[in-house]
């Protein structure tokens, strides 16, 4: 499933660009948080305006804002894929591995924060979201 999605990642991005591709590892992460977000828009969580971002000063942290109150079982659910709340294969937790984040900050429509892997609660609730280009 990486794999394809990968595939699926580096043609769109080569559609969308009119210069030759040469992804830097930054650039990756901020596809892979593109590709995390439409997932979601296309899941049963659609409702929920999930958005996936690379975040922070070295762009090594996936970011994923919801529109909606969050609590800790839904994200718990969500960060290792469980049941119903499985959009991607392994769970936010694995997507994160695979696409090189050291971890993940969730922030829900209320602001509250959950973090996982090496991210500190402090820098969670400052993170900015990178940018295109930049």
């Amino acid at each position: 499933m990486k794999a394809s999605g990968l595939l699926f990642l580096f043609l769109v991005i080569a559609c969308e660009s009119r210069q030759p591709v040469s992804m830097t590892a930054r650039d990756s992460r901020i596809a892979a948080a593109d590709l995390f977000t439409r997932r979601y828009e296309h899941s049963r969580f659609s409702g929920w305006d999930i958005h996936a971002n690379a975040a922070g000063g070295d762009c090594h942290v996936l970011l994923i804002r919801a529109s909606i109150v969050l609590d800790d079982s839904m994200i718990e659910a969500i960060h290792y894929g469980a049941g119903s709340y499985g959009v991607v294969n392994g769970g936010v937790q694995q997507f994160y591995r695979d696409w090189w984040f050291r971890g993940v900050a969730y922030k829900d429509a209320s602001e509250r924060v959950w973090t996982y892997g090496a991210v500190t609660l402090g820098e969670g609730e400052t993170l900015e979201p990178c940018r295109k280009g930049v």
